[in-house]
């Protein structure tokens, strides 16, 4: 291999980049707002990062239907929603192989390789602008045979809910991700619950809110909480998992996040002696802030397309 690596993480609100070299040392890394013609964005911004060096290969996680063999993304939701051959545009446009992973995926290979166990069982969970969940079992990702396996976040959580951008009602996606956060707030403080909070406040800022005592940001956060945990519950109990990972937007909140989501399946594991016998609160964790999961298991996606097309 010559040349650096370019990892690419795109969600719905912004894409990451990594360049890394052979000894994974990063080079640059950069963010933008995901907006306007997906190809047009990602291309500009590995021009930026690349600054006129050559990679040996692009990796890219996105989200929605992935054909990793083929390089095309399409039912992403949260990007539009229609197919597109995203591999060989951005290869032709950086001049270099270019290898596609859902998101979600990609962040749960480099989970795997930093856990050093190649039997590794995990799911990470992917809160931010959409919810997806990648499970790895005795160190196998799970793709499916439709490419879309863990799109929990299309799961119908609430039977007579709000709508979902991938026109369901009642989603996980549709009360529980970023956006959703968000529209409950603002539905909460026109109907004239009391807060301290504005009808533009972001999730960042009811999580805030809620680690300063405001009981509006602590009711919707104990909601999106319990949703989340029977999500988390029925990932355990399908796929046996050990660790659960919880990445994305909102999962940056920390603390004032985490724990409604503890909270609740703490009452649930009260509750049944089969949920206490299968999910362990201690081995739920929220992804570091500053780790470049996505970006840096694009790297892994783009170093193991490499190695194949060697073999």
């Amino acid at each position: 291999m010559s040349g650096p690596i370019l990892g690419l993480d795109i969600g719905g609100s912004k894409i990451s980049a990594l360049l890394v070299d052979d000894d994974q040392t990063v080079l640059d890394r950069r963010l933008a707002p995901t907006e306007g013609s997906l190809q047009a964005q990602v291309t500009e911004l590995g021009r930026n990062v690349l600054a006129g060096r050559v990679p040996a290969a692009v990796g890219i996680g996105v989200p929605g239907r992935v054909d990793s063999r083929r390089g095309v993304v399409q039912l992403g939701v949260n990007l539009g929603g229609r197919r597109l051959p995203l591999a060989e545009l951005v290869s032709e446009a950086l001049g270099a192989p270019t290898f596609l992973e859902h998101d979600a995926r990609a962040a749960a290979l480099w989970l795997v390789a930093e856990s050093g166990d190649p039997n590794a069982s995990l799911a990470y969970l992917s809160v931010g602008t959409g919810i997806s969940v990648a499970v790895v079992t005795n160190g196998t990702l799970l793709r499916g045979a439709t490419g879309l396996a863990g799109e929990i976040g299309h799961v119908t959580v609430v039977p007579v809910g709000p709508l979902c951008a991938c026109g369901l009602r009642g989603c996980l996606e549709a009360v529980a991700a970023g956006p959703a956060v968000a529209r409950i707030l603002a539905e909460e403080l026109q109907a004239g619950a009391p807060s301290s909070l504005s009808t533009d406040a972001t999730p960042a800022d009811l999580f805030r809110a809620v680690a300063a005592g405001d009981e509006l940001a602590d009711r919707i956060a104990d909601q999106v909480g319990a949703h989340l945990a029977r999500a988390i519950r029925a990932v355990v109990l399908s796929f046996g998992v050990e660790r659960i990972v919880i990445g994305g937007g909102l999962s940056r909140a920390g603390e004032p996040f985490l724990r409604p989501i503890v909270v609740a399946l703490q009452r649930e594991r009260d509750t049944s002696d089969l949920v206490r016998g299968a999910v362990r609160t201690e081995c739920i964790e929220l992804l570091a802030p500053d780790s470049d999961a996505g970006a840096r298991g694009a790297v892994l996606v783009a170093r193991a397309g490499l190695a194949a097309a060697d073999r």
